[in-house]
């Protein structure tokens, strides 16, 4: 029974509208909506652990991009000068460390993303420090931001 009565009140709901239409048409009334949001360009890595860094591959957890820049954005790995014959791992994607830098963009996306990938260091055995390395990523969006 419902269901009957909901066929009617949208039957009414189309009726009205249908009727209010061509009036407001003939008004040259109309509505227009513009919204602007910020721009949210965020990058961040969820590891269980935090184990000391070894010769080979090292999980460093799972990284989240979310950036809604519809020019794209850009992720940079911010790491010591000196690592020869590293590279990370996200996802499938290797991409190799800047051996004289001390930044390497890591993603390069051309729209606007969220995407959650595993991410990977590894290290060849000259690339062991006597110490700890400092790692960091950040994000940045291209184009206007708001």
């Amino acid at each position: 029974m419902p269901k009957a009565g909901f066929n009617r009140g949208a039957a009414v709901l189309v009726a009205i509208a249908a009727g209010a239409t061509p009036a407001a048409a003939s008004d040259g009334a109309s509505i227009s909506f513009f919204a602007r949001v910020p721009t949210v360009c965020q990058v961040s890595v969820a590891s269980n652990t935090a184990l000391p860094f070894q010769a080979g591959a090292n999980n460093l957890g799972v990284m989240t991009e979310l950036c809604n820049s519809m020019a794209g954005y850009t992720v940079t790995l911010n790491h010591p000068a000196g690592l020869t014959d590293a590279w990370v791992e996200i996802g499938s994607a290797r991409v190799p460390i800047s051996a004289t830098a001390t930044h390497t963009v890591i993603v390069d996306a051309a729209s606007a993303e969220f995407r959650e990938r595993p991410l990977r260091l590894v290290l060849s055995e000259n690339d062991m420090p006597d110490d700890s390395i400092a790692l960091s990523i950040d994000a940045q969006p291209k184009g206007p931001v708001f």
